[in-house]
């Protein structure tokens, strides 16, 4: 890579002190860590092409210039927030002078430099703002000059690339097909393969609906996998592939372009709508009633018929024209193009204007063709005032339609009685001492507001009139202020995406999934001696596509990474599968090192949904409210008669009703997320979540060769580590873990004494830990064995907290060791402060090892393309070791970086 990089440089004239430069950027972590704003995902993209996670600052922006240049081939290496450096510019005659981060260092082949991405809106403001920062230039492209003389001093490059540039049809395409365009894919077997492109040859252009449907020995995988090889061939910049019947299919390119230039060759002319002398709002008859065009786009014409809104394609309307069935109002030798006088009545008229005045036209129409006013029932005064105004119009406008349309009564003097200075001195009092943070209440500021207008000599308003003035301003703007952006957080605008992007839920199961905490509504009690544990804490894993909970995870001890990584193995145990993309909120437990390292070693990308914005996870937030009241608020001990604490009586306190234990609810939550919830009708899908992912699934593939197997490799990479990750083999004692040594034989070899090593320990057993040396992991045991085995994390921490605090008061700095706590943990006067813990840790311990033994019987059930060989090497100390095959162990110390 270094001689390809060092070869480019030369063909593009790149100077010494540039490539210095360039160095010091691919050799540089990130300037800074991206964060979510308001409206903004942010996160952390697994990048194959460059080994690392590359962040993202929107979901719509950079996360889509990430998979533009993963999958191009032009760009070798890009990294994200590369350097921050000083734009020096002029604005309103001052000079300003600040610091700066690109979103991306980008080294392609014909082109080094630095990359910006902005939408086109937020540019057009900017220019504005900022004449001397952005500018457009006579091309029509946006550029920041100051930025480009920074770029230009260090012989490097610079450009903005904006949001009209992002083809979104590609995008969709990409990420749908990313998982069999990248990673080791499975072949497909010469039978199906020659049977598909078979197929395509028989009938080139045939839609991919037509190949899912024919059940014949192939499925959607293969069909996949074949695009992604070159096999067959398909326009992803033209269709969506989820749009199945009209993504087409050829054998090839050629075969495409010469089928697509036939096609065109054998086109007809089609309707042009402006020979016919159409137009928005124009008045027609249909098959003699009145009736008027609404809109018209490239596909079809909007006619408003009385009440309704009739939809025509062009085609049936250009027939309709000719037979006469639908013609304009005025004769043809009479057409006039409507003046903008016509048109501004028309679309000033409201719907039940335009409904009235076709009433009346097809009432004038009857009459003038022999139909009595009787009939009609309609007076002669009322018929002479139509014809009237009927004639006018047509004298005045070319067009008797117009007249008939009501105008709107503008008699009356609609002018404010209250003088200019009156209603400046009110906007101020509500703008500035009624919506501030002090929250005062309208009345007291009236008061205000009245006692200056009468020391002004002026004559106040009545409070009802300053109160309707108040509730003008936005109820958003005015909460905002006056409560903080969180209270006003549920009348904020909604921002509706009217650009074509990648859907919020994804277009098939796993694409994108949501993780969160809550705590349940119920109380719960200890198994063995009855006495409440208190309320648990759910973790759930929802597939945002299908609304499917893929996995549950229950426990007493608020979240955490435990909690975080216990649920990723819930997932993997019962669907050998972990999401494309995982959405997180802004949670500690959610940006821990090995929480990362997880998620990067599966190509799991990591998004951050706003702080303090619940709908951006409204897909957990909704199944935590259906679990809640439709199951744990149906059983005895929950606690939603707590939220009128003032209102319980002791005989009606949740903690006295309490009859479940953890076990048996965890009983139920596992019926109630796997089969009663799963298998029942969701009002947003039509279906049951179920029914919903196994029939997307037949059509997107199961993608089997992305499953991971849940073995002893997949636990230990589940497994914390201490915040370096490594620990120091210390001669004769081990590697050091929370205060705590651990000891394997293959420790005590002169090679890897002093050295430090990868460690892994087990937060729910203390007395084991992991090592990683010449490509095994190493489990070790601790000190103190038999009194650290079943203790957890938390217990340890606990108790080494009580023993800091113990010695900080008698003022004694000896270091706390693994004897140390060992020693407390055993002593009688521990257990008191321990016992509640040791209930909880307790009661959750049998689940685990439910889950590890039922991890272990499904491994039969994991698909053979991820039955890997593991070899298990026993000590003479019953210390197991595991060895992977070399491509996985490649693997992980690849991915250590992230």
């Amino acid at each position: 890579m270094k001689k390809d990089l060092m070869r480019l440089f030369l063909e593009l004239n790149i100077g010494e002190d540039a490539i210095k430069k360039i160095e010091c950027i691919r050799s540089s972590q990130p300037a800074r860590k991206v964060r979510s704003s308001r409206k903004n995902v942010s996160g952390c993209y697994p990048s194959q092409k460059m080994g690392v996670t590359i962040q993202f600052e929107s979901r719509t922006l950079e996360l889509a210039a990430i998979y533009e240049k993963e999958f191009d081939s032009t760009v070798i290496e890009y990294y994200d927030q590369p350097e921050i450096f000083l734009i020096r510019y002029q604005n309103k005659g001052r000079n300003i002078g600040h610091y700066y981060t690109p979103d991306f260092f980008v080294i392609q082949k014909d082109w080094i430099g630095y990359e910006e991405w902005k939408s086109e809106k937020e540019l057009s403001n900017l220019v504005l703002k900022y004449p001397n920062r952005y500018i457009m230039d006579e091309a029509g492209a946006f550029r920041c000059p100051p930025a480009e003389e920074y770029a230009k001093a260090c012989g490097l490059s610079f450009r903005i690339r904006t949001s009209d540039e992002i083809d979104w049809i590609l995008q969709r395409n990409i990420r749908f097909l990313e998982d069999y365009l990248i990673g080791d894919n499975a072949e497909v077997s010469p039978t199906r393969k020659d049977l598909i492109i078979n197929l395509v040859a028989e009938k080139p252009g045939t839609s991919l609906e037509r190949l899912l449907n024919m059940n014949l020995d192939f499925c959607a995988d293969d069909i996949y996998h074949l695009l992604a090889q070159h096999e067959i061939y398909a326009d992803i910049k033209a269709t969506l592939i989820t749009d199945f019947d009209k993504f087409s299919i050829y054998q090839s390119k050629e075969s495409a372009d010469a089928f697509y230039n036939m096609s065109n060759a054998n086109v007809k002319d089609i309707l042009n709508v402006s020979t016919l002398n159409i137009y928005p709002l124009q008045p027609l008859l249909w098959s003699a009633e009145p009736c008027t065009i609404l809109s018209i786009n490239d596909s079809s014409i909007s006619i408003m018929n009385g009440e309704r809104e009739v939809k025509i394609p062009h085609a049936l309307f250009e027939r309709l024209y000719q037979e006469g069935t639908i013609k304009p109002l005025i004769d043809s030798n009479n057409e006039s193009i409507a003046s903008e006088e016509v048109i501004d009545i028309i679309l000033s008229a409201s719907p039940k204007s335009l409904e009235e005045a076709n009433r009346k036209y097809s009432i004038l129409q009857s009459h003038w063709n022999g139909v009595s006013l009787v009939e009609l029932k309609v007076s002669p005064r009322t018929y002479r005032d139509w014809v009237k105004k009927y004639k006018d119009a047509e004298n005045h406008f070319g067009n008797g339609f117009i007249g008939l349309i009501s105008k709107r009564n503008n008699q009356g003097n609609r002018e404010r009685k209250l003088s200019s200075e009156v209603i400046e001195l009110m906007d101020e009092y509500i703008k500035e001492k009624y919506e501030n943070p002090r929250s005062s209440n309208l009345n007291s500021i009236y008061k205000r507001f009245y006692q200056e207008c009468i020391d002004k000599g002026w004559n106040p308003p009545s409070f009802v009139t300053f109160w309707k003035e108040s509730k003008k301003r936005p109820i958003h703007v005015q909460t905002e202020k006056r409560k903080g952006p969180k209270a006003a957080y549920d009348t904020e605008k909604f921002y509706f995406e009217i650009e074509t992007t990648t859907p919020r839920h994804g277009d098939f199961p796993y694409q994108i999934c949501h993780l969160d905490h809550t705590e349940l509504d119920i109380e719960l009690i200890c198994s063995d001696t009855l006495e409440n544990l208190g309320r648990p804490w759910l973790s759930l894993l929802v597939d945002a596509y299908s609304r499917r909970v893929l996995a549950f995870y229950l426990t007493f001890d608020p979240p955490s990474y435990r909690s975080c990584m216990m649920v990723l193995r819930e997932c993997v145990k019962r669907n050998s599968r972990l999401p494309k993309m995982l959405v997180v909120d802004g949670g500690k437990e959610f940006h821990s090192v090995y929480f990362d390292t997880l998620l990067a070693k599966y190509n799991v990308t990591k998004a951050q949904r706003p702080g303090a914005k619940p709908k951006f996870g409204s897909v957990c937030e909704r199944m935590f409210g259906t679990t809640n009241t439709e199951f744990i608020h149906n059983l005895l001990g929950n606690t939603q008669i707590m939220k009128k604490v003032r209102e319980v009586t002791k005989k009606f306190n949740p903690k006295h009703k309490a009859i479940w234990t953890f076990q048996s609810l965890h009983e139920m939550m596992e019926d109630w997320c796997y089969q009663i919830y799963d298998q029942q009708i969701h009002s947003t899908l039509g279906t049951s979540p179920r029914n919903f992912y196994e029939n997307r699934l037949y059509k997107t593939g199961k993608r089997e060769h992305t499953f991971v197997r849940y073995d002893e490799l997949f636990e230990i990479m589940t497994l914390p580590s201490t915040p370096k990750q490594t620990a120091k083999v210390q001669p004769g004692q081990g590697v050091r873990i929370n205060n705590i040594y651990y000891w394997a034989d293959m420790l005590d070899h002169p090679e890897i004494e002093g050295q430090s090593v990868y460690v892994r320990y087990d937060p729910f057993d203390m007395s084991t830990a992991y090592a990683y040396i010449n490509k095994y992991w190493i489990k070790l045991r601790s000190e103190n064995f038999m009194v650290f085995e079943n203790r957890t994390e938390k217990e340890i921490k606990i108790a080494t907290i009580e023993i800091r605090k113990r010695m900080k008061n008698a003022g004694n700095t000896v270091p706390i060791t693994g004897s140390i706590i060992a020693k407390f943990l055993d002593s009688l006067e521990s257990k008191e402060i321990l016992r509640l813990q040791h209930l909880k840790d307790k009661a959750s311990k049998p689940l685990e090892e439910i889950t590890a033994r039922e991890g272990n019987q499904n491994e039969s059930n994991v698909p053979r393309l991820q039955q890997r060989h593991l070899h298990v090497v026993k000590e003479s100390n019953k210390i197991s070791s595991i060895k992977t095959d070399k491509v996985n162990t490649q693997k992980f110390i690849a991915y250590e970086e992230f």
